[in-house]
């Protein structure tokens, strides 16, 4: 049953690809007619992502005999047979693999996501092995301008190989800004420079040098070499990254932005000119690779998210909403759910971050008439606004965003268009989580990286929930006995202690109890799951909690668990992935996240 319902979607998938592809003169008759090859265009492979929070879009890329493909799912390094056949599984990374590059050689895979202070690894497909790279020549060392930097090989980013074997080039960012490296295969040797517009994806010309995507003025270009002359399209539309070269060099391959916010894939002359549009998906197409005979593989994005609820005793999954959703939260009275809405990243990389679309809102609990859209938005801007909470008396509401180049905790009223302000100043590139209010309006309760100790941790603020004023500053909840990054946290009924999900280690997740003013933690369940940041609810008599975690069927699911430990039952049993459960506030009912995240790649001649 698992089998053929996956095999269901991805053959509606790929329909639905063929049929946007046949459409796309229809859509956009002003572009230049779409070649010809993309009516052959074929589906090799789909990873299925492990959840919708706290992941990135699978890596891939087709090696260079055309041969191969690999991609990433979370932490796992697949690699299988461009025309067919099984699934290469090689060694699991520590941690999520989000780049990945082919040798020449069409054999060595480079990635990242191994070992914290190590970064990257290479992949032997054939041997089915991994490992270290350069581990005797970490630090690396080259001269930046006049005077000479260090950088471990966990701080390169985006590397990529060269056409030829012979070399590695990589971003590294210090205090001075970014920089280009380009280290040779065995890590002997270095040569770097300072690259002055921010530069992100890289990719080798056939002739040897390395172009990027660079930002500067607010655009995102194409340059060659990286940081240096900008590849005028027409049209002149932004692009992003992945990108890659033609064999002969005369043509980059590179995802546009189009009006509808999402990113198609285009070919552009190197020395600037018309482009020509290759795909037209409904969600982005993009990270090219190019294979020594011409192929190109690139991949498209399948994200949808809608917000449902079950029984706490367990029962079907009665959806709350048709639309993209997230991250539900009751308010007090019960009758209604806040929620993330909106269609995730407008585009697929971090050249203008943190422009998300994600922005908070409100829908009714009603699922015989499942909401179509908002039914009021509690803040909407150009970056990521999400997880909105109320205070219990109903009068405040605090929610996550990215407004004003922050990642922080902010608070407005619930009624009324009075400015948000902000309530958690962790510091520029420190991320909090999702705010939870202490049932006695006294406290907001967050996560966030503490820039010391680079862990996830547990803050609690004082904030009165009469007037909104703050009552004490943000301090990190200081926990005994264990050493993990936390994902999660919920107040039990007496505010004065917490439930919290944090991870272990690589496929391991932990629920615990806390002090809010510190001390011994006290284990409640662990369990094994790759689904990081999956949230967790507590019922409002604090006798349960619930958490989501792989059932036999394959799917994640909604489970409940008596606080004091026990065996946890299944809620959910419906064949589809869920997160972050949210209790309400008679204790009937859990709402949750329904989820799919994949990455369909294909194949253009």
């Amino acid at each position: 049953m698992a089998g053929n319902s996956r095999r269901f979607f991805l053959l509606a998938v790929i329909l639905g690809g063929g049929i946007a592809i046949a459409w796309w003169a229809r859509r956009a008759p002003a572009d230049p007619a779409p070649p010809a090859l993309a009516s052959t265009s074929t589906w090799i492979a789909t990873a299925h992502q492990l959840g919708p929070v706290g992941y990135r879009d699978p890596a891939g890329a087709v090696s260079s005999d055309g041969r191969w493909l690999a991609y990433s799912e979370g932490r796992f390094l697949r690699v299988r047979a461009v025309e067919g056949g099984p699934i290469v599984e090689l060694p699991p990374g520590e941690a999520q693999i989000r780049n990945l590059s082919w040798h020449p050689d069409s054999r060595t895979i480079l990635a990242d996501g191994y070992q914290t202070q190590t970064g990257w690894a290479l992949y032997d497909r054939v041997d089915g092995t991994r490992r270290a790279l350069w581990p005797g020549r970490d630090p690396l060392t080259a001269t930046v301008g006049d005077r000479p930097e260090t950088a471990r090989v966990a701080d390169l980013q985006r590397a990529v190989w060269s056409p030829d074997g012979s070399s590695i080039a990589a971003v590294v960012s210090g205090r001075d800004g970014q920089a280009l490296w380009v280290v040779s295969a065995d890590g002997s040797s270095v040569r770097a420079a300072r690259v002055t517009p921010r530069i992100g994806f890289l990719a080798w010309t056939p002739r040897g040098e390395v172009a990027c995507i660079a930002t500067a003025d607010g655009r995102s270009r194409v340059t060659i070499p990286c940081g240096g002359r900008a590849v005028r399209t027409d049209p002149d539309l932004d692009a992003y990254g992945p990108l890659a070269f033609a064999p002969d060099g005369a043509t980059v391959y590179v995802s546009l932005a189009n009006a509808s916010g999402i990113v198609d894939l285009w070919a552009a002359p190197v020395g600037g000119g018309r482009a020509r549009r290759l795909t037209s998906f409904s969600r982005d197409a993009y990270a090219p690779s190019v294979t020594t005979e011409g192929y190109v593989v690139f991949k498209v994005q399948s994200y949808r998210t809608h917000v449902a609820l079950a029984s706490a005793d367990g029962g079907p999954s009665l959806p709350l909403a048709t639309f993209q959703s997230e991250t539900p939260s009751w308010d007090p009275t019960g009758r209604s759910i806040g929620i993330t809405f909106g269609t995730w990243r407008r585009v697929i990389d971090d050249a203008h971050y943190p422009d998300i679309a994600q922005d908070a809102g409100i829908i009714g609990v009603d699922p015989e008439r499942p909401a179509v859209a908002p039914s009021s938005v509690v803040h909407a801007s150009a970056s990521e606004d999400q997880s909105l909470c109320w205070s219990p008396n109903g009068k405040w509401i605090a929610f996550h965003s990215h407004k004003d180049q922050s990642d922080d905790i902010w608070l407005r009223p619930a009624m009324g268009d009075a400015p948000p302000r902000r309530v958690s100043m962790l510091g520029r590139g420190a991320e909090t989580g999702w705010p939870r209010w202490s049932p006695d309006g006294k406290w907001v309760l967050f996560d966030g990286d503490n820039r010391r100790t680079h862990r996830s941790v547990m803050y609690v603020v004082g904030v009165d929930q009469e007037s909104g004023a703050m009552t004490s500053e943000a301090r990190e909840m200081s926990v005994r006995g264990l050493d993990i990054d936390v994902s999660h946290a919920e107040w039990l009924p007496d505010s004065a202690h917490v439930v919290v999900l944090g991870d272990e280690g690589p496929g391991r997740e932990m629920i615990f109890t806390a002090a809010r003013d510190g001390g011994e933690a006290h284990v409640v369940h662990r369990f094994a799951s790759e689904h990081h940041a999956s949230g967790l609810a507590v019922s409002p008599d604090g006798a349960h909690v619930a958490f989501v975690a792989p059932a036999p069927d394959g799917f994640f699911q909604v489970f409940r668990l008596p606080i004091g430990g026990g065996t946890p039952v299944q809620v959910t049993r419906d064949r589809t992935h869920k997160t972050q459960p949210a209790w309400s506030p008679d204790g009937r009912r859990i709402a949750f996240t329904v989820w799919n995240y994949d990455a369909q790649f294909w194949r253009l001649p």
